[in-house]
């Protein structure tokens, strides 16, 4: 080949190989703020929950969690001030009525009075665990709901919408729950255990039976709460924005959602049944 026709083929562009620039699509930031998120959960969920699938967020509302909860407790503590040695003994008594056995001995009895009120003492300090790990466990069991209906999505949006959710809803109820009892007279403090959260607002059917009502009856009439059909509407509504396809519809994770809180009111009901006795 000689020089000059070398030089021309060098000169001539090569058409053959275009170059095509390739660029990995960015994640689109969230357009809305935690406190807007905790709000908007509550009063325009179809919107906040497509911001969070855009950018999920668990920390946010899983740390707010925590602290709404501590303070909560502390509150019902120094509000109430609870009589551990009449809650604990009033406890004890039902049970033996119920199984017609007999009382424990005095040093029983004061024994699980002092453990009583170690645990209502450090009950707030509890939320630190207990916060993440119902969160976890409730994004699991919906996580693995969400893959048998084939959505696609992540567990890390299943969690955000989750946390969310709860945080926003229980929000609204530690303000009730505080704001009930502010305005109760102290005489009633007398018949209220702040481990029941039945016996402090009335948000749930179990707070209008009596003491003696069985325990399977009254587990089955608090578990019809309002913030938990709350809960269920908006976590419903959650989960369907973030499920990635047309296929996932509102219908189908409502669907799913109380299928799993009728389980969970099952399990209740079966354990008051077993451990709280049938009731008179």
């Amino acid at each position: 080949m000689s020089q000059p026709e070398s030089q021309l083929q060098s000169g001539i562009p090569d058409y053959g190989t275009p170059h095509i620039e390739t660029h990995t699509p960015q994640p689109e930031p969230a357009r809305l703020g935690p406190l807007q998120r905790l709000i908007g959960v509550l009063f325009s969920p179809g919107e906040t929950f497509e911001d969070i699938n855009r950018k999920p967020t668990w920390l946010a509302p899983m740390v707010i969690a925590i602290v709404l909860g501590a303070c909560g407790s502390l509150f019902v503590n120094w509000w109430v001030n609870p009589d551990w040695n009449r809650i604990t003994r009033d406890m004890i008594r039902q049970r033996v009525n119920k199984s017609g056995g007999e009382m424990p001995p005095e040093a029983a009895i004061q024994q699980q009075v002092k453990i009583q009120e170690v645990i209502g003492k450090f009950f707030p300090l509890g939320f630190v665990a207990i916060v993440p790990i119902w969160f976890l466990i409730k994004a699991g069991i919906y996580a693995l709901g969400m893959m048998l209906m084939q959505a696609q999505t992540t567990f890390k949006k299943v969690l955000s919408a989750v946390a969310w959710t709860s945080c926003a809803v229980g929000a609204v109820n530690a303000v009730v729950t505080n704001a009930s009892l502010m305005v109760r007279d102290r005489e009633s403090f007398d018949t209220m255990n702040p481990m029941d959260p039945s016996t402090i607002s009335a948000t749930n059917l179990g707070v209008f039976l009596g003491s003696g009502t069985s325990p399977a009856l009254k587990a089955l009439a608090s578990s019809l709460d309002l913030f938990t059909i709350w809960s269920i509407v908006l976590l419903a509504i959650g989960l369907a924005a973030i499920g990635g396809s047309r296929k996932i519809t509102r219908r189908k994770t409502a669907t799913l959602v109380v299928s799993l809180w009728l389980v969970v009111v099952l399990l209740s009901v079966l354990v008051a049944l077993v451990f709280g006795g049938g009731g008179r």
